[in-house]
């Protein structure tokens, strides 16, 4: 089981593996500085599509030969999108990474269901790694970012992709709590209800690979002490693996305290489709988009 992301890193280095990714308007300081980092330490090339000039000056910047890029040229951001999607779709990319454009720009481009990277019926949602410093462990918040409210038939598979995830990162039953504003079912609040079928589904074996749990309240979730003291009983409580957040709008926002009230080191990932996609926030440090690279390789393999 992996730690932390530099043991992902280290371990991708000594395999020798090695992947490429096109990305979608590349001209951005800490998108770029992430992929040359990739580059340097021997796990992705990457095809630059976006501002030439831009990308180049920033590239001099940092300490690169130009002319050992690919870099196609094009400076509208849905075009670029386009561009970047198709490399993926004729396989001369393994993974497309998006770079300084909207989210629902890329996403439109990677989901044109004549490309064929989303299967049919499939769900992609996205998943926020992140390093809980204090137990020296990964931990996976989902979703955060593409899925806004999510029902149980959503959550479901959004539970099934982070699980997959998990599994990559070597957590062979990984412990899911479907976090809510309470413990108790309350059927004003949908989070609840979800949260008890989605638990019950698992014990009736719909679920498979993990063990669910939830309702739980964030604090119970990640606290061993709290779920003591409201003298919860359960073995998902305080150690949770996975939190499945009730909808993007909490994911999002839990996402962000991470990294700038906590200062956590973050990877965002997004799983479900038949590649990685390399969808990181445009406000995102290198250092995190360089997590988001390490655990897009590993989720290719």
């Amino acid at each position: 089981m992996f730690n932390d992301f530099e043991a992902v890193l280290l371990w991708l280095k000594k395999n020798n593996i090695r992947k490429k990714a096109a990305v979608a308007a590349a001209h951005d300081l800490d998108a770029l500085t992430s992929v040359v980092a990739a580059r340097r330490e021997g796990i992705l090339e990457s095809v630059l599509v976006g501002h030439g000039d831009k990308i180049r000056n920033l590239l001099t910047e940092l300490g690169e030969k130009v002319d050992s890029w690919e870099i196609i040229e094009e400076k509208d951001d849905a075009k670029a999108a386009r561009i970047t999607a198709g490399l993926v779709a004729e396989k001369k990319v393994d993974m497309p990474m998006k770079g300084l454009l909207q989210t629902s720009t890329f996403l439109k481009a990677v989901l044109d269901k004549n490309l064929g990277l989303i299967a049919e019926n499939a769900l992609i949602s996205q998943a926020t790694i992140f390093h809980y410093r204090q137990e020296n462990r990964l931990v996976v918040v989902s979703d955060c970012a593409i899925n806004v409210a999510p029902d149980y038939g959503k959550k479901l598979k959004i539970i099934q992709n982070a699980v997959e995830l998990c599994h990559k990162i070597g957590i062979e039953k990984p412990k899911v709590a479907v976090v809510a504003p309470l413990e108790q079912i309350n059927p004003d609040i949908q989070a609840t209800g979800d949260a008890a079928m989605l638990t019950l589904a698992n014990l009736r074996g719909q679920i498979k690979g993990c063990i669910v749990d939830g309702p739980l309240g964030f604090d119970n979730a990640v606290s061993i002490e709290a779920a003591q003291h409201k003298g919860i009983e359960s073995k998902v409580a305080g150690s949770a693996d996975i939190l499945i957040m009730p909808d993007l709008a909490s994911g999002n926002i839990l996402d962000k305290s991470l990294r700038y009230f906590a200062g956590y080191q973050t990877a965002g990932v997004v799983a479900g489709a038949r590649v990685p996609l390399i969808m990181t926030s445009r406000s995102d440090s290198a250092e995190n988009k360089l997590n988001s690279i390490v655990m897009s390789v590993l989720q290719s393999l």
